[in-house]
C-alpha cells in the first residue's frame, strides 16, 4: 500500500497556463541521477500548482528497510516480498517545507535515503523486476486522478507511457557529478568530484542495463540538457514544453 498525504501546493502561479483545473493530468520527468530533475519538477509543481512525487524516493526506502532487516541484495524472492508487503507513506517534512518524506511500515525512513549504503544498493535493489512492478504498480494507482507530476527513471515509458507531457532531463556525467558531490558536502559528508563521477556512471551502466524498466527516454519525450541551465532557466522551458503539451492534448 502506498499512501500519499501530502497536501495540494497552494497558490499556484501558471496553473491556468495549462487548461482546466477539473481536468486530471500527468507530466512523466525521467533522467538519469543528479540531471537536476527532482528539484526542478518540484518547482514546477509549486508554479503549476499540483501534487508531485519522486519516485526514486519508493526505491531508496525499500533499499533502506532491506538493509535494516538484512536482506541479501541477490535474495530477489526477498527482496520483492519485502516491497508487496511494506506499507509506505508519503508525508510532507513540514508547512513551510517544499521537500517529502516516507515512511516504511511505520518507521521513517527519511534521514536515511542518501546514506552510502543506501547509495551504493539502490540501483540493484531498483534493478530486482518484482521490486519494479510493485512499486510501478503503486505509483500508477496513485497517478490515475488529480493532477501530478511524477519523477523517475521509467514514468514516461513504464509507469505513464499515456501522459501527454513527457520531459527527460539530462546533464553531462561531469557536470552531474559536481552537483552530486555539492550536494553530499552540503550534507556533512566528504566527497571529492572524482569519487561521485566513478559512482554516477556505475549508476547510469546499472539504470541503463536493467533488464526491467531499464533507463531511457521515452520516443516521444522531449529532451532537457541541463548542463548549462539554472533552475530558473530549466523550469521555464519545462513549463513552455508542458503548456504546448497539454494544449494539444484531445479534450476529454
Amino acid at each position: 500500500m502506498l499512501i500519499y498525504s501530502v497536501p495540494m501546493p497552494a497558490a499556484p502561479q501558471d496553473s491556468a497556463a495549462v487548461g482546466d483545473p477539473a481536468t486530471p493530468h500527468v507530466i512523466a520527468i525521467d533522467g538519469p541521477v543528479a540531471s537536476g530533475k527532482t528539484a526542478a519538477g518540484r518547482e514546477l509543481a509549486r508554479r503549476l500548482g499540483w501534487q508531485m512525487l519522486d519516485t526514486g524516493i519508493m526505491y531508496r526506502a525499500i533499499t533502506w528497510l532491506a538493509l535494516e532487516r538484512g536482506l541479501a541484495l541477490d535474495d530477489t524472492i526477498g527482496l520483492t516480498e519485502l516491497a508487496r508487503a511494506t506499507r509506505m507513506e508519503v508525508v510532507p517534512l513540514g508547512p513551510a517545507q517544499p521537500d517529502v518524506g516516507i515512511r516504511v511500515d511505520g518507521q521513517d525512513a527519511t534521514p536515511h535515503l542518501r546514506e552510502h549504503g543506501v547509495e551504493s544498493a539502490v540501483s540493484t535493489v531498483a534493478a530486482v523486476p518484482g521490486v519494479r512492478e510493485q512499486m510501478v504498480a503503486r505509483q500508477q494507482e496513485m497517478a490515475r486522478d488529480g493532477r501530478f507530476i511524477m519523477v523517475g527513471r521509467d514514468i514516461g515509458t513504464v509507469v505513464l507511457p499515456e501522459a501527454p507531457a513527457k520531459l527527460y532531463l539530462t546533464a553531462s556525467p561531469e557536470v552531474r557529478a559536481q552537483r552530486r558531490a555539492l550536494e553530499i558536502r552540503e550534507s556533512g559528508r566528504d566527497a571529492s568530484d572524482g569519487d561521485v563521477l566513478e559512482e554516477i556512471r556505475r549508476r547510469d551502466q546499472l539504470d541503463e542495463g536493467r533488464a526491467t524498466s531499464p533507463l531511457k527516454p521515452a520516443d516521444d519525450a522531449v529532451h532537457v540538457d541541463t548542463s548549462e541551465l539554472n533552475l530558473t532557466e530549466t523550469v521555464e522551458r519545462m513549463l513552455a514544453i508542458v503548456r504546448e503539451r497539454l494544449a494539444a492534448e484531445p479534450a476529454r
